[in-house]
């Protein structure tokens, strides 16, 4: 799957590709190409070195799962601003429920989507550098899992191009003062790119009848009936805003197909026009284990990192502060923890929350006994079955339970 997204880069000349546990991939395969792999230790790391290469005016590119884009959100947050000078393409796999689609709101980046098939993505790609180059800002791209194997790329297109880093404090440091003039200049780049999005072959309509869907490439190819039209969008972010309205004005009833987390309902001006929001996970979601989905295991709502690494600490801590009933158990594993969990722990701690923790230790629990023992928390236990979960109910107490297997 990741071989096949990395072939397709290699052939829109990509120079740069990082990533971060993708399964299957080969790291020499770019051996004698001129292009430069590497699997990074995590995947924030990976995006600031493909975004270090990508300001140097080289193409670059992440491979990521959709999960694996919010761990990377630190510098991805800033990277509209900042800009690059050679494209950047994160490319994301929609591997369960959650979708890289609300991202573009948040961080100003544009987002396109693909339905994972081999002309279809190829295109999308090839468009997200030509976009990236053209207004110098990093492209998002959410995929299905492609559908077929695809061939290895033969020769890569183009030259290689050079690098030129050029010295510009106003852009690269972007302190409030020149952080101001970079807004201006992002929104302008934003209103650019959906004036262009509106003729985007990527974004397809089929007309059959007046009540009509939008949604958008990753959602899948489920057909909602044979009398419904569908506006199948392939650039989520910003929304072209025309091709939206037409739609919508054709139509009787319309309602927005997207994941859990609204992108496209969000940007629509005609809000008063949508029947109604439908929440879609696609055929690749995950069977057990959204937040979102009600999971319960012995009385205790369950609460997982759907919003990034050791996200389900902030979660919790803001059910049981805004008066959730029952217990909640947080499920996070030791990498997220140390990513990123460490603030959540202390915050609720600071303000006396209670929930219990779960962390998979993954051959780690001495190091977190350690961890927790080292700043005078004395409520982590170890559990060697699920089932001692249970025990641990009604503690009414923040308690830590480090477990070796999965949940």
């Amino acid at each position: 799957m990741y071989q096949n997204i990395y072939e397709l880069i290699l052939s829109c000349r990509a120079r740069l590709v990082y990533t971060a546990g993708a399964p299957g991939l080969e790291v020499n395969s770019a051996k004698g190409s001129g292009v430069h792999f590497e699997a990074c230790i995590n995947e924030k790391a990976a995006f600031e070195m493909a975004l270090a290469g990508a300001w140097t005016a080289k193409r670059a590119a992440c491979i990521f799962s959709a999960a694996g884009v919010y761990e990377a959100l630190d510098p991805l947050m800033s990277s509209a601003y900042m800009g690059v000078k050679g494209g950047l393409v994160i490319a994301a796999v929609k591997e369960g429920a959650l979708d890289v689609t609300p991202l573009g709101l948040f961080s100003k980046l544009p987002v396109l989507v693909s339905d994972g098939s081999r002309d279809g993505l190829s295109s999308t790609l090839s468009f997200a550098f030509d976009l990236s180059e053209r207004y110098e800002i990093p492209c998002l791209v959410e995929t299905l899992p492609p559908r077929e194997p695809f061939e290895r790329a033969e020769e890569l297109k183009g030259p290689a191009g050079r690098s030129a880093f050029v010295k510009n404090p106003a852009r690269w440091a972007a302190i409030p003062q020149f952080r101001y003039e970079l807004h201006k200049a992002l929104n302008e780049k934003i209103d650019r790119m959906a004036d262009e999005f509106e003729t985007y072959t990527g974004n397809v309509q089929l007309l059959r009848g007046k009540r009509g869907f939008i949604t958008h490439h990753a959602c899948g190819k489920e057909a909602p009936g044979d009398d419904v039209s569908v506006l199948a969008l392939g650039s989520v972010f910003p929304l072209p805003q025309r091709l939206v309205s037409t739609f919508i004005d054709g139509m009787e009833e319309v309602r927005v197909v997207e994941g859990p987390y609204a992108a496209i309902g969000l940007q629509v001006k005609q809000k008063e026009r949508i029947g109604g929001h439908v929440s879609r996970k696609g055929p690749h979601a995950r069977k057990k284990g959204a937040s979102g989905a009600g999971e319960v295991l012995f009385g205790l709502t369950v609460v997982r990192d759907e919003l990034g690494p050791a996200s389900s600490l902030n979660i919790a801590h803001g059910m049981v502060k805004s008066g959730t009933e029952g217990g909640i158990l947080a499920v996070t594993d030791a990498e997220a923890f140390l990513h990123s969990g460490l603030p959540a722990f202390v915050n609720t701690l600071y303000n006396g929350s209670a929930y219990l923790l779960l962390i998979k230790t993954k051959g780690g629990a001495d190091e977190l006994e350690h961890l927790f023992g080292g700043f005078g928390f004395n409520r982590c236990f170890r559990v060697k079955t699920a089932g001692e979960i249970e025990d641990y109910h009604g503690e009414g107490k923040l308690t830590v339970l480090l477990y070796e297997g999965d949940l």
